[in-house]
């Protein structure tokens, strides 16, 4: 039987991923949360992340935040766990007895973080301070919440030790906002549809210009190899299409895959563009984009990929995979994202995919993205769309995790070598 467990990234105020909270969202017979209680909920997430799929697998090292029912609480089902990967998320709904506050003391002791979720000051409650001095992170939805509600809550708990996380941040200005109140840790899909946070341009790993000029220096260089190669970096597949649409190598044929691209610029002019960015690019390795919004490109790529095989479109599987890798762009370079795809040459479909416009493309795109986000009740709408069953759809979601995890191991193993050089 498929289990599903959804995740969501948890981030710090450098843009960085601090941990994942996984979700439960149903299964293939079973789509819609209300028809599952919340105990079952829970016991699934945890039980599936930890010993069906493996919890290395779902958080790439990170800690998990999990919801825990009061029945579950009192069961000490965490204590089953280690308590140096789960983060205990008490529930909003759970009144802070005495009998509840003994059980977070005890997680505590024995090594857990607990946070509060949808957290709301109550006053009047005797036991509300109690439940404070044992909670280490304090979860707030700021959709749910006002400024001035947020402000007095700061300042009434600025005397415990807590750290913020900010819930349901869906907006850049939102998260600007929240890291000026002082919120530690953010969460919503500002990040599962990334945001710009990051600088003008994006640097290249050097280990992907010394592979991508091995592969050149060949005497035979295989141009699949190459364009293999140039995938691996959306800054790489960028800046080839840069390239190419200068004003030395404009071409009026539009673009769909990376091998077209280098196809049409001849080994020889790749071979010297790659010379020449490698030079410029080990003077600049500062600026780099969050790991988490690369992660999320190659895995868009490599699903786009692995589901155009699924439905006939073999031949094109290389210009799903393109959109996949380019649908976060935008992230990548700090410009609006129209500014972005009018300086490519880009084939218009894949733009206008790109773009959130309906087509072929577009719908692969939109399939991965709800996979991502757990939202699994339209997961089984666009895999019907597309002609595809939910078990494939998951695994392919699977594979394209796994894919990912390789190629971002060897990613930090070459670049922590080249550091040390």
């Amino acid at each position: 039987m498929e289990v599903y467990v959804a995740r969501q990234p948890i981030l710090n105020n450098k843009c960085e991923v601090f941990a994942y909270e996984l979700l439960y969202r149903g299964s293939k017979e079973n789509n819609y949360f209300p028809q599952i209680d919340g105990d079952e909920a829970t016991a699934d997430v945890v039980f599936n992340s930890y010993f069906n799929i493996g919890l290395e697998q779902i958080s790439e090292g990170k800690s998990v935040f999990v919801n825990f029912t009061e029945n579950l609480l009192k069961s000490e089902l965490p204590l089953c766990f280690p308590p140096d990967t789960l983060v205990i998320e008490v529930l909003e709904n759970i009144k802070p007895t005495k009998e509840i506050i003994q059980i977070c003391k005890v997680l505590k002791k024995r090594g857990f973080r607990i946070a509060l979720d949808d957290y709301i000051l109550n006053e009047d409650h005797p036991h509300t301070y109690e439940l404070l001095e044992n909670a280490d992170i304090i979860k707030v939805d700021i959709q749910a919440t006002s400024d001035e509600l947020q402000r007095r809550m700061f300042e009434k708990l600025a005397p415990y030790e807590l750290e913020w996380l900010a819930e349901k941040v869906e907006t850049y200005e939102e998260y600007q906002a929240c890291v000026r109140k002082g919120f530690t840790y953010f969460q919503g899909y500002f990040f599962s549809k990334p945001v710009i946070l990051t600088s003008y341009d994006v640097s290249i790993y050097p280990f992907h210009h010394l592979e991508l000029i091995k592969e050149l220096s060949q005497e035979e260089p295989n141009i699949k190899k190459i364009a293999q190669k140039v995938e691996m970096d959306v800054a790489l597949s960028f800046k080839l299409l840069q390239l190419i649409n200068s004003a030395s190598y404009r071409r009026i044929e539009p673009i769909k895959s990376i091998e077209q691209a280098i196809v049409l610029l001849g080994l020889k002019e790749v071979k010297k563009w790659a010379y020449v960015l490698t030079l410029r690019e080990l003077k600049n390795q500062n600026n780099k984009v969050p790991s988490e919004v690369i992660k999320l490109s190659f895995m868009r790529a490599k699903m786009g990929e692995l589901i155009a095989n699924q439905f006939g479109q073999k031949q094109e599987s290389s210009s799903y995979f393109l959109t996949g890798m380019l649908s976060c762009i935008d992230t990548f370079m700090y410009r609006p994202l129209n500014d972005i795809l009018n300086d490519l040459p880009l084939h218009e479909e894949i733009k206008d995919a790109i773009k959130g416009k309906p087509n072929s493309y577009r719908a692969v795109l939109e399939l991965s993205q709800l996979v991502e986000q757990g939202k699994w009740d339209q997961i089984e709408m666009k895999s019907n769309e597309l002609g595809i069953s939910m078990e494939d759809v998951f695994q392919y979601y699977k594979d394209s995790l796994e894919w990912t995890q390789t190629i971002m191991e060897t990613f930090y193993k070459k670049d922590k070598s080249l550091n040390s050089m």
